[in-house]
């Protein structure tokens, strides 16, 4: 391909399909390994605290329960569709997970759907990337809303933007009802409307500007207006699919307790946007504004090169477009690539490094080191007092806020500048999901799919235009008018893809096999490992233990345990203890009361009374949750350490530290060794710790808390 291939007008939005069998195989391989990572040993992690909500509720619904929404535990999508598997396949720990996985094989695959017009480059790096993310992978098989929420943010987009590419109906109507689905689901769905919505309307006001100018772009693919009828009557459908779809859930299929208005409210306004507006002011699960920049730098690097590369040749052409020509404001900011890269880079290297990392033995970072020994004084008061103002921990995550809105400018200009409004749409979408969530007052892991959904989008985009020769542009809807510019611009893209960017891109596919590595440690071999990052408040295996013990004994005893909860315990343990009947949620308040029960879960603080109380019980301390909380300002050797290996570095604590410095909580765990009942003649409990014994039955030894 030379650049006298691009002297006329070509439309590079539809690229000629080559695809062998070979790549049908191909992918059919790769769907079936998916599958198996998605899964394989899905039952085998303990249920955190939030799926065991998830499944207790959605059990009820398999039960024939109408669902109650309340914000706390989000839509009523999840609990309705993995109800509907819960009633066909029984509940269970698979059957509960299996949707959530389903879910994200098929976000996996939805990509490939739109190979033909995006070609197979790109569609298959999207594929990949979200099959061996680590954080993908492991949320993938994570019962929460999230897994089923970028599949219904990921089908909505493609109807919209397939309907405007091809004109089908169809796809719009479909975006619909995926939007829908997204709204009854979760309410952070208010969020990315938002973003989307001010993407596109910023979009249209640049395009519009841009196509004033003198000698500017013309439009290469020349659409059909459609009647105005034809308009007015697509909308309606694709509102009442939406209303309907809304109007199902949130009124419980009109079976709602309060009435299906009252249901219809709540998840309106009344419940969703008023309590979680209340719980942002609390700031309940607080972090720093670069709460996912760890997560995003220890587990999704793969991206790193397909971003820089997509960002930089976007950049570039776009400056190419404006030499030698005077334009106006904002795409001035592009007349020198020189001057825009360096800014670019700049920005770069403070969303990098203004993050805490630690250069002294107390912990002083680069950023606050800058700001106290080298800004002037009036700047940095500044900083505090905009900080303060913004609710934000500290005054470097101002500079964090302005270095990422700069980036995200940059690149959307460029984008409008070469016609690609899909590129521009997904740089601007990427930049208000970052900020958006790094603000928030709830810092999750798993709310870090957000941010990767536009990011892995932007990196298969440029995958595809790096390695499929057939077009110049993969997505542009236009072309310059002056033909020493396309050839400029077809030149410096070939040479660019020749020297440079299969070389990063390779660098790309080399750093996907150990990120993919990464996600299968995490996912099968560490999946309740808190020294992970990804892995938050997990339910311990010790726990999980309970349930394995309790069966194990019914299976050779031919009875049932009678089992009570309060407290911390109660989740996950009200998913736990789901098939055996006589289980209540009650705190005994004596002997007597406790004597109906087999076992009896306590918090930890009610050990004094436990002994006092229960003294025909074994008592047993378990530790229920456990995390780490890493210390802020790490060393780089520290933070390369943790990268290579998931070994901690020295932490800070929200509770009492063990011996690998994880917090955890614990609760009592009691067993009733009374004549008659259940565990009367049971084993010890191995492998947790024994704290107080049923009197008559066994003594402990007092050094080490076993048996005598």
């Amino acid at each position: 391909m030379s650049a006298n291939d691009f002297n006329g007008p070509t439309d590079v939005s539809t690229p000629v399909s080559r695809n062998g069998r070979g790549w049908v195989w191909f992918i059919l391989i790769f769907a079936v390994l998916t599958a198996l990572s998605r899964f394989l040993f899905l039952a085998e992690k303990p249920f955190h605290h939030d799926e065991s909500l998830h499944a207790y509720y959605s059990n009820r619904v398999a039960q024939g329960n109408p669902h109650e929404y309340s914000a706390l535990l989000h839509g009523p999508v999840l609990y309705y569709v993995v109800g509907f598997f819960m009633k066909i396949f029984g509940a269970g720990d698979f059957t509960a997970r299996f949707p959530a996985a389903l879910c994200n094989l098929l976000l996996v695959l939805l990509p490939l759907l739109w190979r033909k017009r995006l070609g197979l480059p790109a569609t298959l790096a999207m594929s990949v990337f979200v099959a061996l993310s680590p954080t993908f992978m492991y949320f993938g098989r994570f019962l929460r809303e999230d897994a089923f929420n970028t599949l219904w943010i990921a089908g909505s987009l493609a109807g919209f933007f397939g309907y405007r590419w091809t004109g089908r109906p169809w796809m719009a109507v479909s975006g619909s009802a995926f939007l829908a689905m997204q709204f009854c689901n979760k309410e952070n769905s208010y969020l990315h409307v938002f973003i989307w919505l001010t993407g596109a309307l910023v979009i249209f006001l640049l395009s519009h500007r841009q196509d004033a100018e003198k000698d500017s772009w013309r439009s290469v693919v020349r659409r059909t207006e459609r009647p105005a009828t034809e308009k007015i009557a697509l909308w309606v459908n694709c509102s009442m699919v939406f209303a309907f779809i809304y109007v199902l859930f949130y009124s419980s299929f009109f079976k709602h307790p309060k009435g299906a208005m009252h249901g219809i409210l709540d998840g309106l306004y009344r419940e969703s946007l008023l309590y979680w507006w209340e719980q942002n002011q609390k700031r309940r699960i607080d972090g720093p504004f670069d709460y996912y920049s760890p997560l995003f730098f220890n587990y999704e690097f793969a991206l790193v090169p397909a971003l820089l590369c997509a960002w930089y040749r976007n950049v570039r052409l776009a400056a190419l477009t404006l030499a030698a020509r005077t334009v106006s404001f904002p795409f001035s900011l592009l007349s020198s690539s020189k001057r825009v890269v360096l800014l670019g880079l700049a920005s770069l290297v403070g969303v990098l490094f203004l993050p805490r990392v630690g250069l002294t033995p107390d912990g002083c970072s680069i950023s606050e080191m800058c700001l106290r020994d080298f800004a002037p004084e009036a700047l940095s008061g500044l900083l505090q007092s905009t900080a303060k103002v913004l609710h934000l921990v500290h005054s470097r995550h101002v500079l964090q806020i302005v270095a990422t809105a700069l980036l995200g400018a940059i690149s959307v200009l460029a984008a409008v500048r070469l016609g690609q409004k899909l590129d521009a749409f997904l740089w601007w979408w990427a930049t208000g999901a970052i900020g958006v969530y790094s603000y928030v007052g709830e810092k999750v892991p798993w709310l870090h799919v957000y941010l990767l959904l536009p990011l892995i989008a932007i990196a298969g985009l440029e995958v595809g235009r790096v390695f499929d020769s057939s077009r110049l542009w993969i997505d542009s809807l236009s072309e310059p008018r002056s033909l020493e510019i396309r050839r400029a611009l077809a030149h410096w893209d070939i040479e660019w893809r020749r020297r440079f960017g299969r070389s990063f891109l390779t660098l790309s596919c080399f750093l996907l096999v150990f990120a993919g590595w990464k996600a299968i440690r995490l996912s099968f071999f560490a999946p309740a490992n808190p020294q992970e990052r990804l892995v938050f408040t997990q339910t311990t295996p010790q726990f999980q233990s309970v349930r394995q013990r309790w069966l194990s004994l019914a299976s050779d005893s031919g009875q049932r345990p009678k089992i009570t909860l309060s407290g911390d315990a109660t989740w996950p343990g009200a998913w736990f203890v789901r098939d055996f009947s006589g289980h209540d949620f009650v705190k005994p308040a004596d002997a007597q009361a406790a004597a109906r029960f087999d076992a009896v879960f306590l918090d930890v603080t009610q050990q004094d009374f436990a002994r006092q109380e229960f003294t025909g019980f074994d008592i047993y301390k378990i530790p229920l949750r456990h995390w780490w909380v890493p210390q802020p300002n790490p060393r780089i050797s520290e933070i390369i350490d943790y990268f290579l290996t998931s070994r901690p570095y020295p932490r800070e604590l929200r509770s009492t530290p063990q011996e690998l410095g994880i917090g955890n909580t614990s609760i009592l765990y009691l067993e009733n060794r009374m004549a008659g009942r259940f565990f009367e003649k049971a084993p010890l409990f191995e492998g947790v710790e024994l704290i107080g014994a049923a009197v008559g039955t066994h003594s402990l030894d007092p050094a080490d808390g076993t048996k005598r």
